[in-house]
Order: C-alpha cells, then structure tokens, then sequence
C-alpha cells in the first residue's frame, strides 16, 4: 500500500482471449498450473541495515542474477549477490545527489541504468550500469510519476495524475504516456481518463479517490515495444495491449465471477494502511478511516517473466495465481501458482528472475524470496 502516505498528503493539500460463455469462479484454472517454488530467502528479524527491512516497495533481479531492494522506511536501495549475500546500498536516505527521500518504485533500462522513481525529488535518481550514481531528473514538481516502466534507452512509459480544483468540485485526470528520457512533457498520451468529486466528500472519506487515482492500473512494456495496460477492477478482467500512438493492439479478457473480500482481510487491510500512514508520517496517522474496495481486483499486476510470456496475477484468488499469456498470439497458455496464502503477497517479475515478499508478513518483519518453477 505504499502509495497511501502520499495520498493522504494529497488529500490534506488540496475481442477477448481465454474467455467463456458463462462466468468462471476465480479459483478454477483453465489451464496447466505450474508451481513456484522459494530457492533463497533475504531477511532477518534483528541485525544491521544490511540484513533487515523496514518496508520494501521495489524489488528486481538484473541481467547477472543478482537482487536489488528498495527498502522505503529506511530510504535506501541495496544490492545483493546471486547467493543471497549482501554487497552494498546503492542509495541511502537524503537530499544530497544520489539520495532518497521517498522513494516509490523502480525500473530498469535495456544499457542497464536503474531509475528510482522519487517522490520527494519529484521525478527519478538514475544509476549507470554499474549502479553508480549518475543524475537526477527531476522534472515534475507537481505531480511526479507513481509508476513506469522502460522502452528503451531513450524512452519509457510513465502513469501520472493531475488535479484542478475550484471551490466546490476536483477533477483528477489520470493519465498513461510515453516520454523521451530527460524531458518533463510526454511525446504520446497512450491512456487517460478522469474522476470527479467534490472537496465535501473527499475531505469525508477519500478512501475511494485514493484506491482509483493513486495504484489503480498496472503497465509494462512488451518484447516489441507495445504496452501492455490493465484497470484494476472488482467486476471486469480486461488486458489492453497499445501501441505507441496509443491505438489498441489487442484487448485479453477472461468472463469470472467478481469475489468479495472476507472481513478478516478487509480489518487487516484498513488496519496496515493506518498503521504504515502513521509509520511514513512519524506517528501521525490518517485523520480518516481508510475503507478498502469490498472487492477483490480481477488483474493485480502485469510483467514479462523469464520466459518471455506476459504474466498476469489475478486478486481474486486465496493463493498468489497467474495468468501466462503468449504476448504474439494473444493466447492463454498456462497459469502460475504459489502456495502460500496471504492477502499482502507482492511480486517482482522480470526476465531475469521472479522475487516476493510480504506487505504485511504475519512473522512481524519482511524477507525477501527468491522464486522459481
């Protein structure tokens, strides 16, 4: 849930593939089920900065095998070896060239410089393929990218939001686009589309502004160069592929059964955000009661994992599930399974390698997994 801190602050400023005829319950698979399995685990209950995590927000493997964190309550990025052993931070907490302040996600390009998307320097701290400090780019003093994802050396894909406010009404535009590296305005508006309410029911509950503007979609970009888009949404599963003029390639959907959240995850789910609010804030906490959606979203997350297929992991189900799609035919191919269960799974896929950890681990403190079939 990490981007609950900065809504809170935001609040207080201002043709388908694999489908069927009739709805599928969410845990019923259509295809062969693969399982993954845990090779390595990162992480203790008590030790130094290098052997513990305050609140990991980011995660990936990159083209030697090794495993970068990004550890938002202690601000930093750290580097660790195919073996699990720890080698260095890249980054540390600060406001010097080369640190963090509140650091939100990351993204890899193909010459291997990793971006650390910045919140509080408003845009992005680069390292080279060394993972040596490079530059800062902080373009966006307004509204910063919450999410984005490389296309190639020169250009990537970014999700921002916008706001205008008058005395009674906000509209929030949210808004997919392509950019060049190194510049504050987009090149292609590839999605985008905008939310009313007024400043009464916000300042109410804006637990629903929150859930639809701030984490609402999942993007990532193909193996030829098409982005690959998904709302998060209770009632419909629906896969957007575009292509860079933002024109619909292809749309994946699947006819399921919208499923209810329990209220035992629905209290564990109020209950972390409050808390990891209180925890970003220094203690201060949200002035409101944060109301999850009663619903469990159809698509969670969208990557290419090691083998070159689009994975697709489904919220609807008790045990982290993906959907394997061939990104050239369109098709549902296979699904992917974990099995362990648990509301706050969170999962790093990429072509190098498959990394989770748990948002809200019920040991009391997080480690990372190494994953693999």
């Amino acid at each position: 849930m990490k981007y609950l801190y900065s809504t809170a602050l935001f609040c207080l400023m201002m043709a388908g593939c694999g489908g069927s005829a009739d709805p599928v319950s969410a845990d019923i698979p259509t295809m062969p089920v693969d399982t993954l399995h845990v090779d390595l685990v990162i992480g203790e209950e008590l030790g130094d900065s290098t052997s513990t995590f305050g609140s990991i927000v980011g995660a990936l493997t990159d083209s030697e095998g090794r495993m970068i964190v990004q550890d938002q309550v202690e601000g930093a990025v750290k580097l660790y070896a195919p073996d699990g052993e720890y080698i260095r931070h890249i980054a540390r907490r600060g406001s010097g060239p080369g640190e963090l302040g509140l650091p939100w996600g990351m993204f890899a390009f193909p010459d291997g410089r990793l971006a650390v998307l910045d919140l509080m320097k408003q845009g992005f701290v680069v390292f080279d393929d060394s993972l040596e400090y490079l530059e800062e780019m902080g373009l966006w003093p307004q509204n910063p990218p919450f999410q984005a994802a490389a296309v190639s050396d020169s250009q990537f894909v970014a999700y921002k939001i916008g706001q205008d406010a008058s005395e009674s009404r906000i509209t929030v535009t949210r808004t997919v686009a392509l950019y060049t590296y190194g510049r504050e305005e987009w090149d292609q508006v590839l999605w985008q589309d905008s939310i009313e309410t007024t400043m009464s029911d916000l300042m109410r509950d804006p637990s629903v502004l929150i859930i639809d503007t701030l984490d609402p979609l999942s993007i990532c970009v193909g193996p030829s160069s098409t982005v690959f888009l998904s709302l998060k949404d209770g009632e419909t599963y629906s896969i957007t592929e575009l292509d860079l003029a933002g024109r619909a390639v292809r749309e994946l959907t699947m006819d399921l059964v919208p499923v209810e959240k329990s209220r035992e995850e629905i209290m564990a789910e109020s209950t972390y955000v409050t808390n990891y609010v209180a925890r970003m804030s220094g203690g201060g906490g949200m002035p409101f009661e944060f109301n999850p959606d009663p619903y469990k979203d159809m698509v969670t997350d969208l990557a290419f994992g090691p083998d070159g297929n689009l994975w697709a992991r489904r919220g609807t189900t008790t045990t982290p599930f993906f959907d394997i799609f061939d990104p050239e035919m369109g098709e549902l191919i296979r699904h992917v399974v974990f099995p362990s269960e648990g509301w706050s799974w969170q999962f790093a896929v990429t072509e190098n390698g498959i990394l989770a950890w748990e948002e809200d681990p019920e040991l009391g403190y997080q480690q990372l997994y190494r994953l693999s079939l």
